[in-house]
């Protein structure tokens, strides 16, 4: 496979001295090929890092996508996780799960705004020195808004 991951440069029109970088995808359509941006504009290591890492993330969830289909079952659907359910309830039937994969692929698997709202509740209102909590807390990157 060719490499289809590039990283782009991105100078300041202000601090023409000051570059940036961020990470971008070649596409190619037809005979026209381009590089798109698909994440932000990083002026450290340290922030393109957090970005690169996110890309992992999302990769990792495609993939754990593609394992349910492929194995005829579903996580969302087995744990009963729906969009509509408040964070509270969610918390409930994750930190139910005796299965750390599935607890991990499960919140993983929630949209972005979902996660971030169980996170919050978890790192506000549960005891995050024991139980599931305390899995979820160690395990949490909320720069990244994915358990690893």
């Amino acid at each position: 496979m060719k490499d289809i991951f590039e990283m782009m440069t991105v100078t300041d029109k202000e601090k023409q001295d000051e570059t940036k970088i961020r990470l971008g995808i070649c596409l190619k359509i037809g005979d026209t090929e381009t590089i798109c941006p698909i994440s932000g504009i990083c002026d450290s290591y340290d922030a393109f890092e957090v970005e690169v890492e996110a890309v992992k993330n999302n990769l990792e969830r495609v993939i754990n996508k593609a394992k349910e289909i492929f194995s005829g079952s579903s996580l969302q659907k087995t744990l009963e996780l729906k969009a509509d359910m408040a964070p509270e309830k969610i918390w409930s039937i994750l930190s139910s799960v005796d299965d750390e994969d599935l607890f991990v692929n499960s919140f993983n698997a929630l949209d972005e705004v979902k996660r971030k709202e169980v996170a919050e509740y978890v790192l506000t209102q549960c005891n995050i020195f024991s139980g599931k909590a305390l899995v979820f807390s160690e395990r949490y990157k909320s720069e990244l808004g994915f358990m690893e």
